[in-house]
């Protein structure tokens, strides 16, 4: 099944059979971009299209890669030895907004950090908890999840149980939970 699929201009990137295709956004034939032994998760167009970056589960951990997405060889960004799941690219395109329990003081839950995409030391954002995340319009603003039921076992539960969606400006520093669920 397509999962996860990943919009550009001109192109959408999705998840299948464990690696990411690509094909053109007005129809046409998917080629695959991964092919590597592992599994590939989570792609997300760099803005201008050219990049895809993406979860890599090889070796045993997760690690967040980029690939052009004409193809090639992917460059490994991260190397901690926690997980570390893309969640966007910056609006400037120079880094990644990357979750990962590195620095978490509860261990189910992940921090958002700002990598380059050039690879290095991630710097933690000041928000307790961190899963997925997208930047505003304006660029000044992150809407995020504090939590994700994505990965869990019971995710199929009819229960309900919806994350809160929560915004953090940049500039000032304010949160604000939006939805108060």
């Amino acid at each position: 099944m397509l999962r996860q699929p990943a919009v550009s201009a001109t192109q959408i990137a999705f998840v299948y059979g464990g690696d990411i295709w690509i094909m053109p956004k007005a129809g046409g034939t998917a080629s695959r971009l991964t092919t590597a032994r592992g599994e590939e998760s989570f792609p997300k167009f760099s803005p201008d299209g050219s990049l895809v970056a993406f979860t890599g589960s090889y070796d045993g951990n997760q690690d967040v890669y980029v690939i052009s997405a004409a193809g090639g060889v992917p460059r490994r960004i991260t190397y901690h030895p926690a997980a570390d799941r893309v969640a966007t690219w910056y609006p400037d395109g120079k880094s990644l907004l990357i979750a990962s329990g590195r620095t978490s003081e509860v261990g189910r839950y992940n921090k958002l950090f700002k990598i380059s995409k050039d690879g290095g030391l991630a710097t933690p954002l000041p928000m307790p908890y961190g899963e997925f995340a997208s930047f505003t319009s304006d660029r000044t603003t992150i809407a995020y999840l504090p939590e994700a039921v994505d990965s869990r076992t019971w995710k199929r539960s009819r229960g309900g149980w919806a994350p809160d969606i929560w915004t953090f400006n940049l500039t000032t520093g304010a949160a604000k939970n939006i939805t108060n669920d």
